[in-house]
């Protein structure tokens, strides 16, 4: 069966160092991409000149005029590698480094399940931080099978567990799949644009992680994403992105209920981080809420390809 068309969409911003290391192990994979396509959201560290430099001819760049965050580089990433005629679309950001066989063991994976006559929303790869702890941990798809058990563990032997939602650290979508749910919301900006996307892809049957395919995460900033322990100043701002995104996810996939559940408790920990005269956070949590409440993007589909 002939193998198919692979695109490699890194979406970068500023971090010119971890985005040569990151296409370094692309091109080292045992099973090559057949394009390369990197996103750079308008970066002024010396990103544009490197990539016109080292990866001419290598990579298509697609230079923003602006940063758009990760979900407007993903937005447009996907768009450029449907557009440029893949089948297959590996998505990651550029801290990710990917084991050499890391998208030869996606592509048996998938094999594997279509032998079974399956087809996965998504594939996502084992993610470990530097110092080897798991971490960007999908959630697992808890449907259940015909008698009424949770089917998770039916293909643990080959280690392919079900998932329904995942981030965009090293996940593989189909063309199908992106023509048929859309691109990702490039209005999410930053943080949890990729639980919406997956959570989109996955609501008819699940993706799967595939413990053969292994990547390393090189975060600035290990652990969850909390306010609450936020250390860089510059980024409290972003929760307001986050908390806002994640009350549209649910929303959206989970339903209302779930949704202001969630808004319920990040008013519960604003109430307790002005307790503590922490102001300035307990208003970005308030703010993200009053967001989320009236937040509702379109989803673009992407024509012509």
């Amino acid at each position: 069966m002939r193998s198919p068309a692979v695109f490699a969409v890194v979406v970068t911003w500023n971090r010119r160092a971890l985005l040569e290391r990151c296409l370094a192990h692309l091109i080292a994979q045992t099973r090559p991409c057949d394009g390369l396509i990197v996103v750079d959201n308008a970066s002024d560290d010396g990103t544009a000149e490197m990539l016109a430099d080292a990866w001419a001819g290598r990579a298509t760049v697609v230079r923003m005029a602006t940063n758009t965050g990760g979900a407007g580089g993903f937005n447009a990433g996907v768009r450029a590698a449907m557009q440029a005629g893949a089948e297959r679309l590996w998505l990651m950001d550029d801290d990710v480094l990917a084991a050499p066989d890391a998208l030869e063991a996606l592509l048996a994976a998938e094999a594997s399940l279509a032998d079974d006559g399956a087809a996965p929303a998504f594939l996502c790869s084992s993610v470990r931080s530097p110092e080897g702890h798991l971490t960007n941990t999908p959630e697992i798809d808890r449907r259940e099978n015909a008698l009424g058990y949770p089917a998770w563990g039916e293909r643990l032997d080959r280690g392919l567990i079900p998932v329904r939602q995942a981030t965009f650290v090293s996940l593989m979508v189909g063309r199908a799949a992106v023509a048929r749910h859309g691109l990702p919301l490039a209005p999410m900006f930053i943080w949890g644009d990729d639980t919406e996307y997956t959570l989109r892809l996955s609501r008819d049957g699940p993706g799967h992680q595939v413990a053969a395919s292994r990547v390393v995460h090189v975060r600035a900033a290990p652990g969850r994403l909390s306010i609450e322990t936020e250390p860089d100043a510059e980024r409290e701002r972003l929760h307001r992105y986050l908390t806002r995104n994640v009350i549209l996810a649910k929303r959206r996939h989970e339903g209302a209920g779930s949704a202001l559940r969630y808004a319920a408790s990040r008013l519960r920990m604003a109430g307790g981080l002005a307790l503590k005269g922490r102001w300035r956070k307990a208003g970005v949590l308030v703010a993200g809420v009053l967001d989320g409440a009236r937040f509702d993007p379109e989803v673009e589909f992407c024509t012509g390809a």
